[in-house]
């Protein structure tokens, strides 16, 4: 991957329209600033563009720029001649969301998912984004990271740096594998237990068939004796228990004829005392029909003092109602009389010099005083026309008419009052003769009814006679039906003691008979299981072999110790140069032990031990100085670098290096920039990331950053 063109908006440090950065104008450069510009953000910027993620980890939102919504980067690389673009948007609104494409030219080989469009970018690319930051990009505070660590952790971190986890995964896919088989074998190891275990009863199931056939024979020849014994006993229980019923039923009867001969008795004797009380009653009927002839001459005289009151109310009433129409009449006439009064009146002020007008009240003329005048007598002419109208004398000789025919009508109240008294008294008397008449037809159909029950009395008490001779010579079967009853129950237990007998030898039977006829199945599923076993035990072995050569000291560790030599021969090539040939490397990956073996050999163990020597000799790796340390520490992780980008199927194209210098002098420095001008043909690109003024100045080209209120920008210098 050789980078072309980052343009970004928005992120980190940077606002919304920083300037682009253009790798084409150069191979080697420095981007300098002071801690806290924005430097490192750039690299930043090309790794969340191809990868999502950074050195802030997977968390977008917190690269967006304060006070920005959203963020935006463009990428643009060259791989194999050909040149791809990526761009990646992140939103904050409604929850935040992500948008990613991929450009080859002007050919869009976005996929339908940000998942899938990802991965495409890593597979073209032959990085991830751990190889990468391992390898191209030796990142701030991590150079001395592999050389200040003991031996194993060195063999750790180089495991991680060359991908070896993978392996770890299959070490642990390995062991559950190996473990799921070993569940597996031991289930199966039961199974086949429980196989044997049954197939060991063959012998003994057909010894339990014959003995069961043996006991059904036995059984059911006593069966079928017991049960002709029960029905022979059902049967006369049977007998027993209906003529039993049937003496029962008998004196129910009698009971029942007992308590009717009874009832019908006490109902004659209460027919008997009603009868009697009926008579007594009847004795007054021919009185109370003898004062009953004097009701009607009453109702007739009620009746025509009704009919004469009715009359004489209608008379007076159309008496007041004509009345009361000529008192209207006389009112109208007399408020006409008064008018005519008032017109007078009128047409006499009417005569007076001062004469005012009857409307507005102002004085008036002679001419207008005989208008008015002439008005008043128009009125007064109509007023008595009306008056000559108004006629009483219909009403006056209606009126004495009315009083002649009220005047002879005379209704005396008291004798009405008398004539309502007797009339209620005898009305009363009526309804007495009425239940009379009610009581003596009641009284012949009680002496009928009576003539009936002294009949029926004496049919019943002949049967109640008849049947109780009868029931007293019933013979006694309570007694003789229990008995046969005890027998009944103890002939169904024997029967079902046997038949219990007969259906456990029947399980029993059928238990031997199945397993006996499962044998042939189960040998042959025995016979599986066992082969089962064989391949599982295989499959357990296999496993656990592979977790053995997955893990740390097997596969892993013959990948580590192919790569030694190649690391330490890639060192030394550039450790030479920056220690002018001083300088020398050697990585021992096994040492001998303190301690003696059982054999009095010492033994050996796995290391990685960094040894170093210059013109003074070998010596520890403290020892040396800040500078010489740091070119160590270069060398080696450039050498891992490049191992490891080649093994991941890539070339090393593109190298990154932020930091580091400080602890060089004037002439470390000077050489570390010699080292970098002399290996610049191994890279397409290099850019250094420092922060110091007279380091930036050994290198052609200067990505100069600096930081104002609005945020970062940069400035290419030198291209």
């Amino acid at each position: 991957m050789i980078p072309v063109l980052l343009k970004l908006s928005n992120f980190t440090s940077y606002g919304e329209n920083p300037p682009e950065l253009d790798f084409t104008k150069f191979k080697l450069a420095a981007i300098s600033g002071l801690n806290g510009a924005g430097k490192s953000s750039l690299l930043d910027a090309v790794t969340w563009c191809i990868w999502g993620t950074s050195r802030a980890g997977d968390s977008s939102d917190s690269l967006i720029h304060a006070g920005a919504e959203s963020m935006q980067v463009e990428f643009s690389f060259e791989l194999d001649s050909h040149v791809y673009t990526i761009k990646r948007k992140r939103v904050k609104k409604s929850g935040g969301s992500t948008a990613l494409e991929f450009w080859s030219g002007s050919n869009n080989l976005t996929e339908g998912t940000i998942k899938t469009t990802q991965e495409k970018i890593t597979d073209s690319l032959h990085l991830t984004f751990e190889t990468f930051s391992n390898s191209s990009y030796l990142r701030q505070g991590h150079a001395d990271e592999f050389t200040t660590k003991g031996p194993t952790d060195r063999k750790r971190i180089l495991a991680d740096i060359l991908g070896l986890s993978h392996y770890d995964k299959l070490e642990e896919k390995a062991k559950e594998k190996a473990k799921n088989a070993g569940t597996k074998l031991q289930l199966l190891e039961y199974q086949l237990i429980e196989l044997e275990a049954e197939l060991s009863q063959k012998d003994l199931s057909k010894e339990k068939k014959a003995a069961a056939e043996k006991k059904i024979n036995e059984v059911e020849i006593k069966i079928n004796i017991l049960e002709k014994e029960l029905k022979v006993l059902q049967e006369k229980k049977a007998v027993l228990f209906a003529s039993n019923e049937q003496q029962t039923k008998t004196r129910q009867t009698l009971r029942e004829l007992q308590q009717e001969l009874e009832e019908t008795l006490t109902q004659g004797k209460n027919r008997a005392e009603k009868i009697k009380q009926l008579k007594a009653q009847l004795v007054e009927l021919p009185e109370i029909d003898e004062k009953l002839k004097a009701l009607k001459p009453l109702e007739k005289e009620k009746e025509d003092f009704s009919t004469l009151r009715q009359k004489k109310l209608e008379l007076e009433n159309k008496l007041t109602t004509i009345k009361s129409s000529m008192a209207l009449k006389n009112q109208q006439k007399e408020s006409l009389e008064k008018k005519i009064l008032e017109i007078k009146s009128h047409i006499e002020s009417l005569d007076n010099n001062q004469a005012k007008c009857p409307t507005c009240g102002q004085v008036i003329n002679a001419d207008q005083k005989q208008k008015v005048k002439q008005e008043y007598i128009e009125e007064g002419k109509k007023i008595k026309t009306e008056i000559i109208k108004i006629n009483t004398a219909d009403e006056d000789s209606e009126i004495k008419k009315l009083e002649t025919e009220i005047t002879p009508i005379k209704l005396d109240s008291s004798r009405y009052q008398e004539i309502l008294q007797k009339i209620q008294e005898l009305s009363l008397l009526r309804e007495k003769r009425e239940r009379h008449i009610a009581n003596q037809a009641t009284l012949e159909s009680e002496e009928k009814v009576v003539q009936e029950l002294r009949s029926l009395f004496a049919n019943k008490k002949s049967q109640v006679e008849k049947l109780d001779l009868e029931v007293k010579q019933l013979p006694d079967l309570e007694k003789t039906l229990l008995e046969s009853e005890r027998e009944v129950l103890q002939k169904e237990s024997d029967l079902n003691i046997l038949r219990s007998e007969e259906k456990d030898a029947r399980n029993l039977l059928g238990a031997a008979s199945e397993l006996i006829s499962r044998v042939a199945q189960l040998e042959k599923v025995a016979k599986q299981k066992s082969e089962e076993k064989i391949s599982l035990q295989k499959d357990k072995e296999m496993f656990e072999e592979l977790s053995i050569a997955f893990g740390k000291k097997g596969i892993q560790a013959m990948i580590i110790e192919a790569a030694i030599p190649e690391i330490e021969e890639e060192s030394n090539k550039l450790l030479g140069r920056l220690s002018e040939g001083r300088m020398k490397i050697t990585l021992e990956t096994q040492k001998e032990t303190k301690t003696k073996m059982s054999d009095g050999e010492k033994g050996i163990v796995e290391t990685l031990d960094i040894i170093i020597s210059d013109e003074m000799g070998e010596r520890p790796y403290e020892m040396y100085s800040g500078g010489e340390a740091f070119r160590v520490n270069f060398a080696i992780r450039l050498a891992i670098s490049k191992l490891l980008t080649h093994r991941a199927g890539a070339k090393l194209q593109f190298l990154v290096i932020d930091e580091g210098f400080g602890s060089q002098d004037a002439p470390g420095r000077a050489r570390l920039v010699e080292a970098i001008d002399a290996i610049k043909d191994d890279f397409e690109k290099i850019i250094i990331i420092t922060h110091i003024e007279e380091l930036k100045e050994e290198f052609p080209v200067r990505i100069e950053v600096s930081k104002n209120n609005v945020g970062s920008t940069f400035e290419v210098v030198g291209a």
